[in-house]
């Protein structure tokens, strides 16, 4: 079925340089997806992804192990990290939203339910962080799970309720949720703290931004718009509470810059503390969408106000790429890593939807991407690009537990939906919801826009899927 489709005006985008929204789609299909698809990356069973694997998408082998897993004693193939399955279904999640492909979708379930079925802790609450590969054993014990770990075990979670609306995953999604505000957040710090227990000098009340900003970021800002209430009010409360304690407790306003920890005031100071850029561009991107969710202008314009000094600061001209972030006392870091140059490039794009004059780092800074960090021969991304000689970063394998699919997929989406709107076309994306597509709450990722025309199809196995278009994505 096909809704009849408004006579459409658009802006044209005089930009040519500007990389159409197929380029992003050849990226994903051709440069991203080929080390993802391949039998050593599905697991044994099907979605007991592997933690790590060669750059050539080998399984690890000990007994002829690759020099880049073997120089890194402290990746081991016999632990499996949830962060990791997590992140590898996110970006088959990805495939299938930007292609329609189904046995996308197929083997994204297939790591969510090795994760439901393995994973969840049904007896403590929350979830098991890792596998032990030698007897199958899931740990650590709770007290010693971290709150940034539980939040990214709901990343592939929240992302398949997002295209699907199960309705007995969003159940474990909010049971870990509460859970991980119910434990975590310490009224006393007025933050979630890192652990329930401390371990290995690391204390369990360390004040860390990751562990405020990664609960928004793999599931709270994408969800709160569309679970019925209660949920939305409590989530939209999580929302204000944690943007306001990620300002608070770890920006500094001489700076102009989030750090990393917030035990110390010299943890707020680039004399005693270096920062990077990534965080920094997530915080604000987090920030500007809780502050739109919950309506709150505040929240919008302290994002949006403090791009407008991050990005220029991190954007190097004689390269058209950007930088790392700020060093202890106060040198530029001219490396770069593949998740803050993706995180930086998506801040920057969201932005230009509102404000043109974001555009001008695009061009340039997306050329970079897909000369320097494409893998040509085997797929994926470099961990690193050198900000001396622009050459790969090798020294990391390209898929370990922090290394995954996620942060390539998630800007290969992003880069598609600005770029479509940019140059004036409607934006196309994938879902698989059980009946008719949800209108109030169907949103394109964490953008809105107005949906166009919707197109349905069933499989040979009865199962539907839409395809949904839609236009002034902002």
């Amino acid at each position: 079925m096909l809704l009849s489709v408004a006579t459409l005006a658009f802006p044209v985008w005089p930009q040519s340089s500007l990389p159409a929204g197929t380029r992003w789609l050849d990226h994903l299909n051709k440069e991203l997806l080929p080390f993802w698809t391949t039998d050593s990356a599905f697991g044994k069973p099907f979605g007991a992804f592997p933690e790590t694997r060669c750059d050539d998408a080998t399984l690890h082998d000990e007994r002829d192990p690759c020099p880049e897993i073997q120089r890194n004693t402290w990746i081991s193939a016999q632990q499996r990290y949830v962060v990791a399955l997590s992140r590898q279904a996110y970006g088959y999640g990805v495939a299938f939203h930007l292609t329609g492909k189904r046995a996308y979708l197929d083997a994204m379930k297939a790591g969510i339910d090795f994760i439901r079925q393995n994973a969840m802790d049904r007896v403590n609450g929350g979830m098991a962080t890792t596998q032990n590969m030698s007897d199958g054993s899931w740990g650590p014990a709770p007290k010693f799970r971290t709150s940034q770990e539980l939040g990214y075990g709901l990343l592939g979670m929240a992302f398949y309720y997002y295209l699907t609306r199960d309705a007995d995953v969003v159940q474990d999604i909010l049971a870990v949720k509460n859970y991980i505000f119910d434990k975590y957040y310490n009224s006393s710090l007025g933050a979630m703290q890192w652990m329930l227990a401390s371990s290995s000098g690391v204390s369990f009340d360390d004040k860390r931004l990751v562990a405020q900003l990664d609960q928004m970021n793999t599931y709270l800002v994408l969800l709160t718009p569309m679970l019925p209430e209660p949920f939305q009010s409590e989530w939209r409360a999580s929302l204000l509470r944690l943007g306001h304690v990620i300002i608070d407790q770890f920006y500094s306003p001489g700076e102009r810059l989030f750090f990393l920890s917030a035990n110390r005031p010299e943890d707020k100071a680039l004399a005693t503390a270096g920062t990077d850029f990534g965080h920094n561009a997530k915080a604000l991107w987090m920030i500007r969408w809780a502050g739109l969710i919950i309506g709150s202008a505040e929240l919008v314009a302290f994002a949006e106000n403090n791009a407008r000094v991050l990005l220029p600061r991190a954007y190097l001209d004689d390269c058209g790429c950007w930088a790392e972030g700020i060093l202890r006392g106060g040198a530029l870091d001219v490396d770069k890593s593949w998740w803050i140059f993706a995180e930086l490039d998506q801040l920057a794009g969201t932005l230009a939807l509102r404000d043109p004059t974001f555009v001008r780092y695009l061009p340039r800074a997306y050329d970079y991407w897909f000369r320097h960090f494409v893998d040509p021969v085997y797929g994926e991304v470099w961990n690193g690009v050198d900000g001396m000689t622009h050459a790969p970063l090798r020294q990391l394998p390209k898929q370990w537990q922090w290394k995954n699919a996620y942060h390539s997929f998630e800007h290969a989406l992003v880069g598609y939906i600005v770029a479509q709107q940019l140059h004036g076309e409607l934006v196309t994306l994938h879902y698989a919801f059980p009946g008719d597509p949800p209108a109030a709450s169907v949103q394109p990722y964490y953008f809105s826009g107005t949906i166009q025309g919707i197109e349905l199809a069933t499989d040979d196995q009865g199962r539907q899927t839409q395809k949904i278009m839609f236009s002034n994505v902002h």
